[in-house]
């Protein structure tokens, strides 16, 4: 069975590296009190003309729908002082792609996980001695990929922000109007700017405690060797 090893070790580096990614996303994404604290930062509510609870409540309602817990964003606020549709047409679009690729994602987190369980697994039952290593270098490849993406985003944020988006999206309806469209207004390039620091330091600090669990199991592994 070891003859396997090689499948199961990449398998391991890809899916594990996927898998805390996706996690730091999320833990980012759809924490609320980031948002409270971005917006008063911010000062949102003068930019938006809607009141701070407002805001929050706005947020709630679309982060309630990325998880796909809402049918729509149809919401109705005040806008200095004027009860208004919040999103329009354009930004209820752009919302169902965004919407479409948060469920991608949960959908890849399910398969990441269970491809996690698999390899390590494999490891445990047949090659326990390399499990270690695995996990060691696992933690050590996506430290160079996320520290190059984070010196080119403090560079030029907006320049790597747009690439993302004609990556992931087909069309240009993330194209929205600051003067007018609430939704740019409500996360301006700034927040996204400091979402992407956040998600980054989550995730550099998972891998740091991966690289710690490898090498807690090669003391182990060692240990055991020597007693022999």
């Amino acid at each position: 069975m070891k003859k396997f090893s090689p499948i199961f070790s990449i398998s391991l580096y890809v899916f594990l590296s996927l898998f805390l990614l996706l996690i730091s996303i999320q833990l980012v994404t759809f924490d609320i009190e980031f948002y409270s604290d971005k917006y008063e930062e911010y000062n949102i509510s003068k930019k938006t003309g809607v009141k701070s609870e407002d805001l929050l409540d706005i947020t709630n309602d679309l982060l309630e729908y990325l998880k796909g817990e809402k049918e729509n964003i149809i919401i109705y606020k005040k806008v200095n002082g004027e009860t208004q549709k919040i999103f329009q047409k354009r930004e209820l679009l752009h919302l169902v792609d965004v919407k479409e690729l948060f469920l991608k994602g949960f959908k890849l987190k399910k398969l990441s996980l269970v491809m996690v369980i698999i390899s390590i697994s494999y490891f445990l039952l047949f090659n326990r001695k390399l499990l270690s290593k695995n996990l060691i270098i696992t933690s050590l490849i996506p430290i160079f990929f996320i520290l190059v993406l984070f010196i080119l985003m403090t560079l030029d944020f907006n320049k790597y922000f747009t690439y993302f988006h004609k990556i992931f999206f087909t069309n240009d309806l993330w194209l929205l109007d600051p003067k007018k469209d609430i939704l740019i207004q409500m996360l301006p390039l700034d927040f996204f700017y400091s979402i992407a620091k956040k998600i980054s330091f989550y995730f550099i600090t998972q891998l740091f405690l991966i690289f710690l669990l490898g090498q807690g199991l090669k003391r182990n592994v060692y240990n055991s060797l020597k007693r022999k």
